[in-house]
């Protein structure tokens, strides 16, 4: 079924479809920072992003949240001295590739455990056909048509030489 993607109705919703995800993010990763240790949701965005893709390294970290390398480097620097990333060793050459130390581990699953209370929260009314219908609407969302997506452009200091 092909929908008209410049209506007014059509664009309302979409534009609530993206208030309610970046509210609902916002509020677990706001929550998340209470526990210990406190951290930026710059922080608990790399940490997570390491914690899904191990052996990342830090220009694909800044690439992905299209970041300044020299950002994310001080992001690190700091999640290091915090004792939840490590580099680990690399014949690459091509910087080091970054893990979560066994407390980065403890931080992420507490991170996860407060994103999903703010989700169950959300959820505790709802029928589990209609959770079940939502999670499927979202994968399928998150998903997407990757090539219908607009791809983004990298900063000139990240282009390959």
């Amino acid at each position: 079924m092909q929908h008209k993607t410049g209506s007014d109705e059509r664009r309302t919703d979409s534009a609530a479809v993206l208030k309610s995800l970046v509210a609902i993010t916002r509020r677990g990763l706001v929550d998340a920072r209470a526990g210990e240790p406190t951290l930026s949701m710059t922080d608990q965005s790399i940490v997570m992003a390491i914690a899904d893709q191990p052996g990342i390294r830090s220009t694909d970290i800044a690439r992905m949240f299209r970041l300044n390398r020299s950002t994310v480097s001080r992001q690190l620097s700091a999640l290091m001295s915090l004792g939840l990333v490590q580099e680990t060793p690399s014949n690459s050459g091509r910087g080091r590739p970054l893990e979560l130390t066994a407390e980065g581990e403890e931080a992420f699953r507490g991170t996860l455990r407060s994103l999903q209370d703010v989700i169950d929260a959300h959820l505790a009314q709802w029928t589990d056909d209609e959770v079940q219908r939502f999670a499927h609407d979202l994968r399928r969302f998150d998903s997407g048509d990757e090539q219908a997506l607009p791809r983004p452009t990298r900063p000139p200091e990240e282009e390959e030489k």
